[in-house]
């Protein structure tokens, strides 16, 4: 019986925790530094950034809900010209210091893994 795993789903689950939990937090909160966002812009500028976005926009807006909870970032309505009304997202004081905090454990993120990749590409 082969140990190799066929299964997208499992995969795909893998990589969404890991994504969620370590990426898509900190780059919300980054984009937000640069500049106050709705979530359909956020979701375009998170893929710019290279970060894949939770599958459906319900996803990111369960995040930024949460992240609101907290007190990470703070919403209000903007109501254009033209088009709907939308909740646009800024981020507070503290999701400053959470998003300077994240940065370090990134780092040995990002260590951590070019040290797997760099064994595996080695065949070590």
């Amino acid at each position: 019986m082969s140990a190799t795993v066929n299964s997208t789903a499992a995969n795909r689950c893998e990589g969404d925790e890991v994504r969620s939990r370590t990426l898509l937090r900190p780059a919300v909160l980054l984009l937000l530094r640069e500049k106050e966002s709705h979530g359909y812009e956020l979701m375009g500028r998170l893929s710019e950034l290279g970060v894949d976005v939770p599958p459906t926009t319900g996803g990111l807006y369960r995040s930024l809900r949460t992240m609101a909870e907290e007190g990470l970032v703070s919403s209000y309505w903007s109501t254009p010209d033209r088009g709907p009304a939308r909740r646009v997202y800024a981020i507070t004081e503290k999701g400053q210091l959470h998003l300077e905090q994240s940065m370090p454990p990134l780092a040995t993120l990002l260590r951590t893994v070019r040290g797997v990749l760099n064994r595996y590409r080695s065949g070590a």
